[in-house]
This record gives structure tokens, sequence and C-alpha cells, in this order.
């Protein structure tokens, strides 16, 4: 029977539905969304599990447990981060109070690239993680993400407008690309920054992971090699649901 793998994130809802480790279908949503919405495209499926990582608050647990037992589907189950799985080990104090959703990124990136890594997802926040060529979990940040920034600007200013976020590395020649194009190169310079301390601390190469929606635009004006990834937390999530 069929798998089903849910990201629920701050901003949008991102699913897969594997079948023996074979991707038969993937979707992206947006929470505003009813969930019934959401997941109509595997309501008819014969699911054996419903695996989900969820950053938001607890209602969404309730809404997808319902959804489940309205279509007779398996009960739903939920991951948390832990002091160590799949050969990754959590550096926080308090396993569970690192954020699901940066766990299994790490998780997927420990798997998947060798050395000393850098995981950065740049979403509603933009989280940073160091990753230990073993396995060992160094630690990381979370700062604003580009939205946050801007709204926070916005907010707090009075003579300040911005249609929309247009990212550039570019120097502004108006109100909307200069706030646009710094909040960028604000969370370039963040990424380029730590990147070179961590690795002049441990005397390694770091690799840098860039997941999230403005992972594309940010890998761009960095000049340095960046591996993109696009569903970083759903990888994991599958290693961590077969362990």
């Amino acid at each position: 029977m069929m798998q089903l793998y849910i990201d629920q994130g701050n901003t949008a809802l991102k699913w897969q539905l594997v079948d023996q480790g074979v991707l038969l279908n993937r979707g992206r949503v947006e929470n505003t969304l009813d969930l019934n919405d959401a997941l109509s495209e595997v309501s008819a499926c014969r699911l054996g599990d419903i695996f989900v990582a969820s950053v938001v608050a607890p209602a969404f647990s309730e809404e997808l447990k319902a959804w489940a037992k309205q279509h007779k589907k398996p009960a739903p189950t939920f991951f948390i981060s832990s002091r160590s799985a799949c050969g990754v080990t959590n550096a926080y104090e308090d396993a569970a109070q690192l954020g699901v959703d940066r766990w299994l990124a790490l998780i997927a990136a420990h798997h998947k690239y060798a050395g000393l890594l850098c995981v950065v997802d740049s979403g509603t926040a933009l989280t940073m993680d160091f990753l230990m060529p073993d396995g060992r979990h160094l630690g990381g940040f979370i700062v604003p993400g580009a939205a946050l920034m801007q709204n926070s600007l916005l907010k707090n200013t009075r003579q300040i407008k911005v249609k929309e976020i247009t990212l550039s590395t570019q120097l502004g020649r108006d109100t909307n690309e200069a706030v646009s194009f710094g909040i960028q190169q604000m969370m370039q310079l963040f990424i380029k920054g730590k990147v070179a301390a961590v690795a002049s601390e441990q005397q390694q190469k770091v690799s840098l992971i860039l997941a999230g929606g403005h992972a594309k635009v940010l890998s761009e004006g960095l000049l340095m090699p960046v591996n993109l990834e696009e569903d970083l937390v759903l990888q994991g999530l599958q290693l961590l649901a077969k362990e």
C-alpha cells in the first residue's frame, strides 16, 4: 500500500505519495486552503501509512486526524525531533525544541552529502544548521526571512512603501528596490559570514545546501558553490519513517 508524507510548514503544506520507494505524485498548497481541498488528490488513494512533520499549531494535527478518519485512512504518525536518529546527533539540550523541519533536513543532508555541511532553509524564517561529517549537529541560527523583514520595516516606518519583494544583488534605485535588494543581500552576507566562520573554526571546507522558497534567488549572488534542494524535509521524513 502507498505512503503519504506531509510537510506542514508555516506558509504551505507539501505532500508526496510514495509506493515502495517510488514517487507517484506530489503537491504544494498554501495554508489558506481547506485540508479537504489540499489533499483532494490523495483522498481516494489506498494508504498504508501517513507520516507527518508539522511546525504549526496543534490544531492542524487534530484537523488531519479528522480528515484521515473521515476518508477511512490510517491514523497519521507525527514525528518530532529526538536525541539521535539516522546517524545524526542533535545538538540541543532539549532535543524536542529543535524544529522538526530542521531535524529532518539535517537527516536528509547527512545521507545525501559528505563532509561538513551548512543546511539553510529560506522560508518564513531563515534557518541555518551546521553538521559535522560524522553526523554531529553543531547548532544553528534562526533569523527572519525576507517577508518578515519587509513586514517589520513597513510596520515601523511611515514613509517606506514596498509593492512586492524583488530580490537582486544590485544597488536599489528606488525605495522598492532598496528594501528588496537590501533584504536579499543581508541574508546572503549572513550566510557567507557564518559559513566562513565555521569553516575557519573547524579547519574544514563547508558544503552549503540551500532549500526553501528563496533558495534559488539567494544562491545567485553568493559567489560560492551551492547545492539546491527542493524537498529536503520530505526526504528526511522518508528516511526517518523507514528507520
